[in-house]
């Protein structure tokens, strides 16, 4: 249907939104600009009987110009698209024609090929990159059916009323929170917030600067994927340990890292890892610094310039969506800038498996100062003391089973370094907790 719009001579300059021709004997060129556009920002538009400078110079519109468009458009572009075609006219009667497109389907394809747009040009995607295009391409938590379909939703109708949120666990539950497939059967993402979650997330703490030895690893299992994820931010929030210095302006408190910024990096790895593979975030503490790894990487769609401003692109949306319901993310895009505030833009890594933000502390952790000037110990026997340092409520039969070691050995360890003065016990053995010491007594 014809338009008559009356607009200026000049449409300004190509970028990632439009695209000038000069006339529709460029129309395949044209689509194969639409669904670059397409695939870069999810909308686009080709304008015909415009030249590169944005000059309206008009354009021949016969009685099946745009029947011909259509046509053209449902036999090259796939998947499918649905476009507004128009015919518009300059202030000083030239007709021109716009094609405009909206769609999330990526990724497009031009006869076979496809591309993305990278500023005003576009760019064949190559063998090399489809892997990571498909990847980030629709929602494939809903996709991908759950291997386990007798789920239940207790924990995560808890968290939704705990937030205003009237949910029972019912099939109005399923349908509108996306917990079911197109076949009506439980997806993956369905498995993830269910109470049969198979996801372990885990904190592992190393001994050192480097994953040689590896302290402990304390794993969150067994429950919905939030609360499992609530879990952890308040278990290294329990490991955030605070320093004081004595100044001549006063006492000044400090605190091992940022929790703000742990917290945005950690949602942020869980919201947007790739699912699919099962394979979960992971939190690794060493003495200097702490590391939350995600897989999968950002989005394809989405350039290293976009993703440090903090331009949202969920990689699993509809996931991102029940988090916000329950309050455990904001759809703001601020995330990233508030690490990057914290941390520097270098705190980020970005890599085609994944994206790792190291968060650098204010001070070695004081396990580790506290083990420079330890007496020599066995591997087996570091590993305790951090346990009882990290756990200092729990029973020798609990270090025990956490740190893989026989109750008889860690028996017999915790009362060769009480002699040692590295550990006191406070209180009875069945109400009391154990106290590692700052500094050793070098009087015993």
């Amino acid at each position: 249907m014809d338009t008559e719009g009356k607009i200026s001579e000049n449409l300004g300059m190509e970028d990632e939104f439009r695209e000038f021709k000069e006339s529709t004997t460029e129309l395949e060129k044209g689509l194969a600009s639409l669904t670059a556009m397409l695939n870069k920002n999810g909308r686009g538009t080709v304008y015909f009987g415009v030249n590169d400078k944005g000059e309206i110079i008009g354009q021949d519109v016969g009685r099946n110009t745009l029947k011909s468009i259509s046509q053209a458009i449902n036999n090259m572009v796939d998947p499918p698209i649905i476009a507004k075609v128009e015919v518009n006219s300059s202030n000083d009667g030239k007709k021109y024609i716009s094609v405009s497109a909206k769609g999330t389907d990526r990724p497009y394809a031009c006869r076979g090929s496809i591309f993305i747009r990278s500023g005003e040009e576009d760019r064949k995607v190559p063998m090399s990159e489809l892997r990571k295009m498909f990847m980030s391409s629709g929602d494939n938590l809903i996709q991908t059916t759950s291997s386990n379909q007798e789920l239940s939703f207790r924990e995560l109708c808890d968290l939704l009323n705990e937030n205003g949120l009237h949910a029972k666990d019912d099939e109005n539950l399923h349908k509108s929170l996306e917990l079911l497939n197109s076949e009506g059967k439980y997806n993956q993402q369905g498995q993830l917030l269910s109470d049969q979650n198979p996801a372990v997330l885990a904190v592992v703490i190393f001994r050192g600067k480097d994953r040689t030895f590896m302290s402990m690893r304390k794993e969150f299992s067994g429950h919905s994927l939030l609360l499992e994820v609530r879990d952890v931010i308040g278990y290294v929030e329990s490991l955030n340990e605070t320093f004081v210095d004595i100044r001549p302006e006063g006492r000044i408190e400090q605190k091992l890292f940022s929790m703000t910024a742990f917290r945005e990096a950690w949602i942020n790895a869980c919201v947007h890892n790739y699912w699919v593979n099962m394979i979960p975030p992971a939190v690794h503490i060493f003495d200097d610094r702490m590391e939350i790894i995600s897989y999968g990487g950002k989005p394809y769609w989405l350039s290293d310039d976009e993703f440090y401003s903090g331009r949202s692109m969920p990689v699993n949306e509809s996931l991102m969506r029940i988090f916000i319901s329950t309050r455990m993310s904001e759809h703001t895009g601020h995330g990233i800038p508030v690490i990057i505030s914290h941390y520097g833009k270098d705190s980020i890594h970005l890599s085609n498996s994944g994206i790792v933000v190291t968060l650098e502390f204010t001070r070695e952790r004081a396990a580790a100062s506290f083990r420079s000037e330890m007496p020599t110990l066995t591997e087996n026997e570091k590993r305790i003391l951090d346990t009882l340092r990290l756990h200092p409520d729990y029973t020798l039969t609990k270090i025990a089973s956490l740190s893989g070691m026989s109750r008889s050995y860690v028996g017999k360890t915790v009362s060769k370094m009480k002699k040692m003065g590295l550990v006191e016990r406070i209180g009875s053995n069945k109400s009391g907790s154990w106290a590692v010491k700052d500094r050793i007594d070098r009087k015993r």
